[in-house]
């Protein structure tokens, strides 16, 4: 449901397992509501509110980005936090579908759709070189895949941390960085048959079966591992723009 506010915004609902989620784009500024739950984006200033009316400012020093979840499609709104060991991404909002097995639920998320394409475009020029943002898992375990084009960088969080670190970026040529220690190391993979994945683990092999890496991804289920496998296989698999032409 979209309308004008008083104030002349533009105003979007969508329904959401929580209640409804209110999207308000006034200028340059994004508001997010839901469940007593608020998001305030204007500029690089963002607020935070919860339920008991508390509240906390945030100046960006990253990047923004709006993702989806998949496959459960949760709107999830992560911010980029530099630091001297390396980048993180923290989740700082989130709003999940009602369930498709309820009478309206495709309805529902067709609309969650519709807002989150807008609040994605509204909020597009906070993203720097991230084209699309795409989360994987539940609640507080959640992973973080982010498309910049020529490569895919992936953001898991570590025990007793609320954020998600650097665990690995993916090139198209098969370039694979992953941390190790305080460094990193890099190799290449030249299929999509070579990433596998072994227990907590996404593994990447040579052509013989020999292992050049792996990267732990811990607290998600075996599907969600499985599909950051998949995604990353596409990627690498993936033909060149110059080899499609």
């Amino acid at each position: 449901m979209a309308y004008r506010g008083d104030d002349g915004s533009q105003v979007l609902e969508a329904p959401s397992a929580e209640g409804p989620l209110r999207a308000t784009f006034a200028g340059g500024r994004v508001d997010l509501a839901v469940a007593g739950r608020t998001l305030h984006v204007e500029g690089r200033t963002v607020t935070l509110g919860d339920a008991k009316n508390r509240h906390v400012t945030l100046r960006l020093e990253g990047k923004l980005v709006v993702a989806r979840d998949v496959p459960r499609e949760d709107l999830g709104v992560w911010i980029e936090l530099p630091g001297p060991g390396g980048s993180a991404m923290r989740r700082i909002f989130g709003a999940q579908p009602v369930s498709l097995f309820a009478a309206d639920g495709l309805s529902a998320l067709k609309r969650l759709d519709t807002l989150s394409q807008r609040v994605r475009s509204a909020l597009g020029d906070l993203a720097g070189d991230i084209r699309r943002a795409i989360e994987i898992g539940r609640g507080l375990d959640k992973v973080l895949l982010a498309d910049h084009g020529d490569r895919y960088v992936v953001y898991a969080r570590r025990l007793f941390r609320d954020r998600a670190r650097f665990a690995m970026a993916i090139y198209r040529d098969g370039r694979v960085v992953v941390p190790e220690g305080k460094e990193l190391r890099e190799f290449r993979v030249t299929s999509k048959f070579g990433i596998t994945v072994r227990g907590d683990y996404v593994r990447f092999a040579d052509q013989q079966g020999i292992d050049l890496g792996r990267v732990s991804i811990p607290w998600i289920a075996a599907e969600d591992r499985d599909e950051i496998a998949r995604r990353i296989g596409q990627l690498v698999h993936a033909p060149s723009p110059f080899e499609q032409a």
